[in-house]
């Protein structure tokens, strides 16, 4: 499960890919051989594409076999799923957004969590609406909530399988609870108290948590912390700066700081660097030799032993076990399109999101394209 801690600021200058290049002569091709080797193989990979969908597209969460995504339009954000297994896409008419007098405008409070059998939304300043996956808009319950305190607009929550988990600060104990709720349950159940997890660490700012399973993974003061929900003691993941997004599972977390990778494993409570060992996972050429080097504020996904994600110049995949990098798309050294955003079902599916551009510079939006990744991953 992916888990975002904060939004990178992309590039939005235009750019020449020949400015990656390792410098000196060319032992081997010239500098235009080396241009038409990586334009025949960017037209090459563009045949594994498709437009999913060419309606602006942001938010995306995978569950499962599931795509989620939002839809802004009119500020009028709506919310889409689609199921790569039966092949059904479903538009949900139920708000993912706070509303009510005095609330800011839709787009900036967006929020929705979900899994396979059930979405959240704080929608209401009182609690969380809980729906069904795959259907445009069936009620499984409500779970009541004081308004949250500290200035927040809403506390933060999580869905696994059909329950939902919220973290909610204790103002006898000032601890921070994490509670779980079945829809049809009169009140929430208290699983546990974060702070008793770290100690004697003491929780500063507490920022965000997610929940996989009994596999608890939260946030608080810059440092990011693991644990078992049965096993009453978490473990930092030994991160040292501040993390773009992790993606977490029973036996560990691989997360970003800034451009580097990080695999951290559980049992062993350590941690290891996995960017040199991308960088030399793959080589088009001298002109293009840092083209699948990670950037600064990278997206990605996690696929099985696969990591795919957003380099300099296009979407690549890891193995963690071979230890190889594969090209799935290249950017347009025009900027014309770049890609962004991947995401992978349990399929294996890929869904990336194109940036389109005629100026040069970044794109700001255009279509979501689903890739014939069954090569790649």
């Amino acid at each position: 499960m992916l888990m975002s801690f904060s939004r990178g600021l992309l590039c939005v200058f235009a750019f020449s890919l020949l400015a990656c290049g390792a410098g000196g002569g060319q032992d081997e091709q010239t500098q235009e051989e080396d241009i038409a080797q990586y334009e025949n193989l960017r037209v090459e990979l563009e045949g594994t594409r498709d437009v999913f969908v060419n309606t602006a597209a942001q938010d995306f969460y995978v569950a499962g076999n599931t795509l989620f995504w939002v839809e802004v339009g009119n500020s009028n954000p709506m919310l889409r799923s689609f199921d790569d297994v039966s092949k059904t896409r479903t538009d949900y008419t139920f708000k993912v957004y706070l509303s009510g007098v005095g609330t800011p405008n839709p787009v900036d409070t967006i929020n929705y969590r979900a899994s396979s059998s059930m979405v959240a939304s704080m929608n209401t300043l009182d609690g969380a609406n809980t729906y069904a996956t795959g259907a445009p808009e069936q009620l499984l319950g409500k779970m009541q909530l004081p308004a949250p305190i500290f200035g927040q607009r809403w506390w933060a929550y999580a869905v696994t399988g059909n329950d939902l988990f919220v973290v909610v600060n204790d103002e006898v104990t000032s601890k921070y609870n994490l509670q779980k709720w079945t829809p049809g349950q009169a009140s929430p159940t208290t699983i546990l108290a974060l702070d008793d997890l770290i100690a004697p660490n003491m929780i500063g700012e507490f920022l965000d948590f997610a929940v996989d399973g009994t596999t608890l993974i939260f946030a608080e003061s810059g440092r990011i912390w693991m644990a078992d929900l049965t096993a009453g003691k978490a473990k930092w993941i030994q991160n040292d700066k501040e993390i773009g997004s992790a993606n977490f599972y029973s036996g560990g977390v691989i997360y970003t700081q800034g451009s580097e990778f990080y695999r951290y494993d559980l049992a062993s409570d350590s941690r290891e660097n996995l960017t040199e060992k991308i960088k030399s996972g793959y080589s088009m050429n001298k002109t293009f030799a840092q083209v699948h080097h990670p950037s600064d504020g990278t997206s990605w996904c996690k696929y099985k032993n696969k990591i795919v994600y957003h380099g300099h110049y296009g979407i690549f995949a890891y193995d963690t076990n071979s230890e190889d990098v594969v090209p799935v798309l290249l950017d347009a050294r025009d900027n014309s399109v770049v890609y962004r955003s991947p995401n992978t079902v349990d399929t294996g599916t890929l869904f990336v999101k194109g940036l389109i551009s005629k100026s040069g510079a970044t794109g700001a939006d255009g279509p979501t394209y689903v890739i014939d990744a069954s090569g790649v991953l």
